[in-house]
C-alpha cells in the first residue's frame, strides 16, 4: 500500500513537473525561444535554431526560420534561399509537413514539403503582407493605396495582418489588434504602449500569435472562448 502511494504521488508531481508549450517566439535578438509555462508567467527556452532569424513560422510539429540567406527547419534540414524575410503559411490539408513560403524581396513563392522547395509560379500584383493554405491552392493579403485586401474584400488600413488558418485574420492598426473570426464576430486588443505602431506577427504555434511592438512581445491567445494578450518575456527587437 505505501509503494502504491508512493507512486500515486510521483506521478501526480511528474504531471505537475510538465509545462505546457506556448509554441516559438522571436526575441529581442532574433532568437527562436521556446516559451513553456502558463501564458500569463511564461519562461523562456534554449533557442532552437543557430543565429538570428529574419523570420518564424510554427506549426504543431514544427518551425521554419528565415535567416538572411537560408531557410532552415526544427528537424536539422536548411535550404539556399533569398535575402530577406518570408512569409510562411503550413498547408494542414496534406499528410505530412508541408508549406507555402513567400520570399518578400523577391517576390518569390516556394512550396515545401518532404524536403524540397519548389518554385510556384506567382505574380502578384503589389506588395504581399500575408499568405495562407487553402483547399484551392493558397490565399494572401495584398497592400493597395485604400487597404489591405484579400481576394474582394477590403478590410481596411492596417500595418500588419496574419490571415489564420481556416478563415479569419489578425489586424494591426492603431495601437491594438483586430481579430476577425470567421462567423464575421471581431474582438479588439489594445496594447499598452505600442502607440500607433506593431511591428507584426509571428506564429507562435496553433493556438498562439506573439505581437511585436516597440516596447514588448505579446502572446495573442487564438483558442475559442479563451482569446486574451500576455505579455511575454523581453523587449521587442
Amino acid at each position: 500500500m505505501k509503494l502504491l502511494i508512493f507512486v500515486l504521488m510521483s506521478a501526480c508531481a511528474g504531471a505537475q513537473i510538465r509545462q505546457p508549450s506556448i509554441g516559438v517566439m522571436l526575441d529581442e535578438s532574433g532568437g527562436s525561444r521556446p516559451v513553456n509555462g502558463a501564458a500569463a508567467a511564461a519562461i523562456l527556452g534554449e533557442p532552437v535554431f543557430q543565429g538570428a532569424a529574419i523570420s518564424l513560422a510554427c506549426s504543431a510539429a514544427l518551425c521554419l526560420a528565415k535567416t538572411e540567406g537560408a531557410l532552415l527547419s526544427s528537424t536539422g534540414d536548411s535550404w539556399d534561399a533569398p535575402s530577406g524575410a518570408a512569409l510562411v503559411a503550413f498547408d494542414t490539408a496534406v499528410a505530412g509537413d508541408a508549406a507555402y513560403v513567400y520570399f518578400v524581396e523577391t517576390r518569390q513563392l516556394a512550396y515545401w514539403s518532404q524536403g524540397r522547395l519548389d518554385p510556384v509560379d506567382f505574380a502578384p500584383d503589389g506588395d504581399v503582407l500575408s499568405v495562407r493554405a487553402s483547399p484551392h491552392g493558397f490565399e494572401y493579403a495584398i497592400a493597395r493605396d485604400d487597404g489591405i485586401w484579400v481576394g474582394d474584400r477590403n478590410l481596411g488600413p492596417a500595418n500588419a495582418i496574419l490571415l489564420l488558418d481556416g478563415g479569419g485574420a489578425l489586424l494591426a492598426a492603431d495601437g491594438q489588434v483586430r481579430l476577425l473570426k470567421t462567423d464575421g464576430t471581431e474582438l479588439d486588443f489594445p496594447i499598452a504602449g505600442a502607440e500607433s505602431f506593431i511591428g507584426g506577427f509571428v506564429r507562435m504555434s496553433p493556438r498562439f500569435v506573439e505581437v511585436i511592438t516597440p516596447g514588448g512581445m505579446w502572446a495573442l491567445d487564438l483558442a475559442p472562448g479563451h482569446e486574451q494578450i500576455y505579455l511575454l518575456p523581453g523587449v521587442s527587437r
